[in-house]
């Protein structure tokens, strides 16, 4: 019979067995995060924001996500609904303005009044603060204008911006994360400080970015008025495109999707409409502020009828009326709007002017004091007879019903109105009889007033050829602004225009900083109908005819027929002129659909580059045959269905217009109760990509959706995979991954060490992968897609290429995204009983039989129990050596010694396997009869039987429902959910380099 100390001794080794395959399993994965993650929460802790700190500041930042519209009282909406990213363009392609943006340690932002500039960094902060913890370093946004006021500092700025954000304290830790790069520092509005003050905010900036030269700057700044004052230390800079039809539509649709309006795609048909048949309109919906006003404009005035007016002084006059008469347009009550719109209009005229800098030159163009306020509304009162005493009721009135000034600092009573244009566009009409006045204004400080006299040649309903004339006479920074003046005048005379209009002609072709001010300037005087424009517009056509790239981008500008059709005329031969058509969008869809159906790649590629649903559209009407164009247009589309608006238009395409063969498996995981138009479509793009995609990949292509990249290039992967040609890959890889040779088969150890290289090196471990898939023969078609997934996913793919296999057949991408349950019982339990029956048996085999010679516990001959223990222990002792000799290389020299293939592994492994083979059947007669002694032969020989019975049972259950569930597209989609879904960008993201 057993004694205490036989269960202590199956105690001891049950116990010394559970302890080494927790050291072998566990021990360098914890040691590995341990030293990954340890020394950056320490550092974190001493260097940045505290954890409740961090957790407050992320609450403040998401305020930035409602934004008030300063052109319709009382009504936010929330950036990440509405959000459109940026783009800006490079060598005539237009690219997400964020690549430019996140790589650079020091940038410039420039653009347009209204160009969505500070809505750039709101949104990165937004992004943010959804997710801190996902980005190495911390944004903070900085408005410039407030260094008008007071003598704070740079650094006192970021310090009160963490402070308003709930942060407190920050002078604890701002000066060191700092210096240490963990802020990513936004500074809005350079072109807002005012002009005694500009020269040393221009020096603290500079000093600021040589003082923390780790931390990532970002300045924005309009256009028309950076001098380049912030080189050498900000080279680089980035301006913002206007937006093309691609992203007008896609506002659209997620302005109206934020209104939850049943016939959003409805309302946007009809808006897309409606600017296409008025260029005019077009233009101005290119700027981001115009378009939010002309979507609440026609949100607050549905209906049937023509656009809004065509010009940006006419947009912001109905904008304000409209804010000024909605109480009693609404018919509420008359409590509610006690004093009439015109005389609140000129009140708020006047304080624009103050606040523009006219009364007293030198002040904050942005703020003023609720003194100063009721100073100007009491001037504006005496003169329709009503008492001083009314001046705190309409100031209140005005912020309260109109929101044409809002309240920016409780304490100090200071406010502002929403939008700087806003304030400009009044400040121009309190002078529209002034212009003598307006003149001296623009030419003591020309930068502030820029804006204000465009939009004064657009408004004021007089001649404005003295005027023009007087600023064309000046520098040529003057000239421009007369030509952007004859561009927005209602009266002016032709000889004045013509002199202007030569000049600028004349410089065509010479290039310079500001040409796109001109070429635009020039394309909306060529858009007018009138003599002036045909005129302009026939020279134009004409000038590009001999290949002046100036006219070709006016022509682009105008957005009229003629000149898309002129573009086309010359893209054949003009890299420069297919840049230009491109710029045009839609308008240019027909005439690149004709082109590319008559052969034409670069026409395939254009109707790409416009990027919306209509382009789309083209592209799946270019899909019926084999030919290159056909190839190209499959590529392309496997980018764009990335967008979800071409995705949905796919959706709703006409079925059986797409011929085969296809692929209409690809699609149907996403798509089995909707029509079947964009399996077709895709399944034919599937099929031209894998069957003819390396004979017209385009030189620059973006990513390609994962739902094709994925099933076409793990299928030919496949098929294709050589595993016996990668040994001589196997060095090179150990070496990346400077890890010593695990103790795997080399076609495994590959993957074990690119995924420890992973840890540190991504890039790198991409590399190899990539090394991999050449390595063993796979074709560049397939590498290729296989290289726009993310690298988890890569790397796993190569893993189960090079080890295993990997068998991925179509039926297992239509259930990629089906999840059945696992067997989350049946399986533990199944491993339980085998554990138990195999593991169990045999410890307790050895301890009888070691019991048996050594006498304390009899059951069985005693030379059976010296050669159980014996070869037991042996067993034991060879599996040690093996990992000692992985672990220590005199170890390994010492095995390799007596090996007789000189194989350390072989010899370990082989003798491991023997001495388990020679005690198992000992154990096995041990174990049987330690059970019999406890139970009875009988009774012991049906336990076992019946729990083998129940091991095989569960492990027949487990392997069916195991089948059921495994597939290799789901778990490669598991790794990184985002393969399914497109993801945004951040400024302040991983891949800032300093």
């Amino acid at each position: 019979m057993p004694t205490q100390w036989t269960f202590a001794a199956v105690l001891a080794v049950v116990f010394a067995a559970a302890m080494f395959l927790a050291k072998q399993f566990l021990g360098e994965g914890v040691k590995h995060l341990g030293q990954r993650f340890w020394p950056k929460v320490f550092r974190s802790r001493r260097r940045t924001l505290g954890k409740r700190d961090l957790s407050r500041y992320a609450d403040g930042a998401e305020a930035h996500n409602n934004h008030a519209l300063g052109f319709l009282a009382n009504t936010k909406v929330t950036v990440s609904d509405v959000y459109v990213p940026l783009q800006h363009e490079v060598d005539g392609r237009r690219e997400d303005i964020y690549g430019s943006i996140r790589t650079q340690a020091r940038m410039v932002v420039l653009g347009a009044a209204g160009a969505g500039k500070s809505m750039l960094l709101k949104n990165s902060m937004v992004k943010w603060a959804k997710e801190p913890d996902a980005f190495d370093r911390v944004p903070i946004f900085v408005e410039l204008f407030r260094r008008n006021r007071g003598e704070d500092s740079l650094f006192d700025l970021v310090a009160d911006a963490l402070k308003r954000g709930g942060v407190k304290k920050p002078e604890r830790f701002l000066e060191r994360a700092l210096e240490d790069g963990l802020l990513s520092v936004f500074f809005d509005g350079f072109d807002e400080i005012v002009t005694d003050r500009r020269v040393e905010v221009t020096q603290e900036l500079k000093q600021f970015a040589e003082k923390w030269p780790d931390c990532q700057i970002i300045v924005t700044c309009r256009d028309a008025v950076y001098d380049f004052d912030l080189r050498p230390d900000f080279d680089h800079e980035v301006r913002v495109a206007g937006f093309d039809d691609a992203a007008i539509r896609r506002f659209l649709g997620l302005w109206f999707k934020s209104k939850q309006r049943d016939d959003a795609r409805y309302e946007v048909e009809q808006m897309m409409a409606g600017l296409r048949a008025s260029p005019a309109i077009m233009r101005l919906a290119r700027t981001p502020l115009l378009l939010t006003m002309i979507a609440s404009l026609h949100d607050a005035d549905p209906g049937l009828g023509p656009m809004l007016p065509s010009s940006r002084t006419e947009f912001y006059e109905m904008a304000v009326m409209h804010l000024l008469r909605r109480d009693s347009q609404l018919g509420r009550s008359r409590a509610l709007a006690t004093y009439k719109a015109g005389h609140k209009l000129m009140a708020l005229r006047a304080i624009a002017v103050q606040a523009q800098g006219a009364v007293a030159p030198g002040t904050d163009r942005r703020t003023l004091s609720e003194g100063e306020l009721l100073t100007n509304i009491t001037r504006v009162l005496g003169r329709f007879n009503l008492e001083p005493t009314h001046a705190t009721a309409m100031l209140e009135e005005i912020v309260d019903r109109s929101g044409l000034l809002v309240k920016v600092d409780e304490g100090n009573l200071l406010y502002e109105f929403p939008h700087l244009t806003l304030q400009e566009y009044l400040a121009a009409m309190e002078l529209a009889d002034s212009p003598e006045r307006l003149l001296e204004l623009y030419t003591g400080n020309p930068a502030r007033w820029r804006e204000t006299v465009k939009l004064w040649c657009g408004g004021a309903n007089r001649d404005c050829t003295a005027f023009v004339e007087r600023i064309f006479a000046g520098e040529e920074r003057g000239k421009l602004l007369a030509l952007e003046c004859l561009a927005e005048a209602r009266q002016i005379d032709e000889g004045l225009a013509g002199k202007v209009l030569d000049h600028f002609e004349a410089a065509l072709g010479r290039g310079t900083d500001a040409d796109h001010l001109v070429a635009a300037a020039l394309g909306t005087v060529a858009a007018d109908p009138g003599p002036r424009g045909a005129a302009l517009l026939a020279r134009l056509r004409q000038a590009a005819s001999n290949h002046d790239e100036l006219a070709m981008r006016a022509l682009a500008a105008s957005r009229l027929r003629a000149a898309v059709e002129t573009l086309s005329d010359l893209a054949n031969g003009s890299p420069a002129a297919r840049t230009a058509l491109r710029s045009t969008g839609e308008l240019a869809i027909p005439v690149l659909a004709e082109r590319a159906r008559a052969g034409s790649l670069d026409a395939a590629d254009d109707i790409a580059a416009v990027g919306t649903a209509s382009a789309g559209l083209a592209l799946a009407e270019l899909l019926g045959d084999d030919r290159g164009v056909a190839v190209r247009a499959a590529w392309h589309l496997a980018v764009l269905v990335n967008n979800p608006d071409i995705e949905e238009e796919l959706y709703r395409t006409e079925p059986g217009t797409v011929p085969a063969p296809r692929y209409d498996w690809l699609w149907s995981p996403f798509n089995q109760d909707e029509p079947e138009a964009i399996n077709q479509i895709m399944g034919r793009v599937g099929y031209l990509i894998d069957k003819f995609g390396a004979e017209a990949i385009p030189a620059s292509l973006g990513r390609i959706d994962p739902r094709l990249a994925m099933p076409i290039g793990v299928r030919g992967a496949t098929l294709t995979f050589d595993g016996s040609r990668l040994e001589q890959l196997d060095s090179q890889i150990v070496k990346f991954a400077r890890s010593p040779r695990p103790a795997v088969p080399d076609r495994r150890r590959i993957i074990t060490l690119s995924d420890i290289g992973y840890a540190e090196q991504p890039d790198e471990a991409r590399r190899d992968a990539n090394l991999v898939f050449e390595g063993a023969g796979v074709p560049a078609l397939y590498r290729n897609l296989l290289d726009t997934l993310p690298v988890p996913v890569l790397i796993a793919i190569a893993g189960r290429l090079s080890g295993p296999g990997l068998r991925a057949d179509t039926a297992h991408w239509e259930t990629v995204n089906e999840n059945p349950r696992e067997p989350s019982i049946v399986r533990p339990l199944a491993w339980a009983t085998l554990t138990t029956l195999v593991l169990g048996s045999y410890l307790v085999g050895v301890a009888r039989a070691a019991g048996t010679a050594f006498g304390w516990w009899q059951g069985g001959p005693l030379w059976l129990g010296w050669t159980t223990a014996i070869a037991a222990v042996a067993a034991v002792l060879s599996f040690g050596t093996f990992i000692l000799s992985s672990e220590f290389d005199r170890v390994e020299r010492v095995v390799v010694a007596v090996s007789p293939n000189g194989d350390a592994d072989d010899l370990t492994m082989w003798a491991t396997t023997g001495c388990f083979v020679v005690s198992a059947p000992g154990a096995g007669v041990f174990s049987l009869s330690a059970f019999a002694g406890w139970l009875g032969y009988s009774m012991a020989l049906s336990a076992v039987i019946a729990w083998t019975a129940v091991t095989v049972v569960l492990h027949w259950v487990r392997y069916r429902r195991q089948r059921e569930i495994d597939n290799p597209f789901r778990e490669l989609r598991k790794l990184d959910e985002s393969l399914m879904r497109v993801r945004s960008t951040v400024i302040s993201g991983r891949d800032v380099n300093c």
